[in-house]
């Protein structure tokens, strides 16, 4: 639904008819930025999933070591995997390269995974947060690279980019070649189980 604000309501509800879904945006056009409290998503008990049934994934970017192209701003590799998804600058864990082109960051993990996707929280300012559209995210297995996917970001865009991947790794690389590169978390998640079907690509 569409949310019509109300001078000292504080709460919202939108029935959403009972749609079977993985993920809920909200998403705000006019331009400004976009704040929210808390945000509840109410299921019926009985349609919840059994826990058998949902993925488990862990992020295995936590903590490890990064590098990039260049540094400006004091916005150094290792703030994108710092566990700190603030989306602002002034938050000091964003990163940023000092080069409008020519840009990359990188990830090196702990030992080669299925990287079921890769998962890019965006800076939030109007200022800067379509500098994300266009970088391309890859995945890295010995001195062979595989691309994910491009991004592509505009007005409806969400600041939790999620990138599926579906390849196995030792690291991940993330390049934008038209603007600065800024990257304020990524996470890296690998399922707890590797679906049977891509087992055997390993």
């Amino acid at each position: 639904g569409q949310l019509q604000f109300q001078e000292g309501k504080q709460r919202y509800m939108f029935n959403c008819g009972n749609h079977s879904a993985s993920e809920v945006s909200v998403k705000l056009s006019s331009g400004q930025s976009l704040q929210i409290c808390e945000l509840e998503v109410l299921v019926m008990e009985e349609n919840m999933p059994e826990p058998k049934d949902v993925p488990v994934f862990s992020n295995v970017a936590v903590k490890r070591p990064t590098k990039q192209s260049s540094v400006a701003w004091g916005g150094t590799a290792d703030r994108a995997v710092d566990g700190n998804k603030n989306k602002w600058w002034g938050g000091r864990s964003c990163t940023h390269t000092a080069q409008r082109t020519g840009n990359y960051w990188q990830v090196d993990l702990d030992q080669e995974d299925y990287i079921e996707s890769v998962v890019v929280h965006n800076r939030v300012e109007s200022c800067c947060s379509s500098r994300i559209n266009g970088a391309k995210v890859f995945v890295g297995r010995g001195s062979d690279w595989e691309l994910c996917d491009t991004i592509t970001y505009g007005r409806e865009s969400t600041a939790v980019i999620v990138v599926p991947c579906n390849k196995y790794g030792d690291k991940v690389k993330i390049t934008q070649d038209t603007n600065y590169l800024t990257l304020c978390e990524v996470e890296v998640l690998v399922p707890e189980e590797v679906p049977s079907e891509v087992i055997d690509e390993a």
